[in-house]
């Protein structure tokens, strides 16, 4: 107590301290669950989705690049009929469709209505750049855009997938292509 005003103690009021005390809680309640957050995509990266981990940064980092003799439509139109699509985009259940497609790009998202876009991946086509190249049309696919889910890349088996389909696609048109693989990233 001070002398000049009974009934009041000296330092710091009850409320005050009640005040201070909550404020401290919330933030080791706030740190503790950036901590909890931070632990388990370390382990999803790391243990439990170790392969997914690995292979998703590779897929996301590469681009393939192939040469070959075709025509642009006709690579269009026979990347789009072998490669497993659905006609366009999915309600409730996430699967991959075609979200354009041109005489010199298709483009493809994985995704539904219902959850978010989880990857779009293209195939750009331009006329192939060497003199001795006449007739023949460069291809490049890779993944554009991408969502992470505690650090690990979403949806990587139906970008494998996709990756796998899309070159069988092409050597069915030309068994002979030159195929490259690029790092993007």
């Amino acid at each position: 107590m001070n002398g000049t005003s009974p009934g009041t103690t000296d330092g710091i009021s009850g409320t005050l301290m009640g005040v201070l005390a909550l404020v401290v809680l919330v933030i080791l309640a706030v740190l503790w669950g950036k901590l909890k957050d931070y632990g388990r995509a370390k382990a999803k990266q790391h243990v439990f989705a170790r392969r997914d981990h690995r292979d998703g940064q590779q897929l996301v980092a590469e681009e393939l690049h192939f040469t070959l003799a075709a025509d642009p439509g006709r690579i269009r139109d026979v990347v789009l009929s072998s490669v497993r699509l659905a006609p366009q985009c999915p309600a409730v259940l996430a699967d991959a469709y075609v979200l354009e497609a041109s005489d010199s790009e298709v483009v493809v998202a994985y995704g539904s209505a219902l959850s978010r876009r989880n990857f779009t991946a293209s195939l750009r086509l331009s006329p192939a750049g060497a003199a001795s190249d006449a007739g023949r049309v460069d291809a490049v696919w890779g993944i554009r855009t991408w969502t992470l889910s505690d650090g690990v890349t979403d949806g990587v088996s139906v970008m494998r997938r996709l990756r796998e389909d899309v070159e069988a696609a092409l050597r069915g048109l030309d068994p002979g292509l030159h195929r490259t693989v690029r790092g993007t990233r």
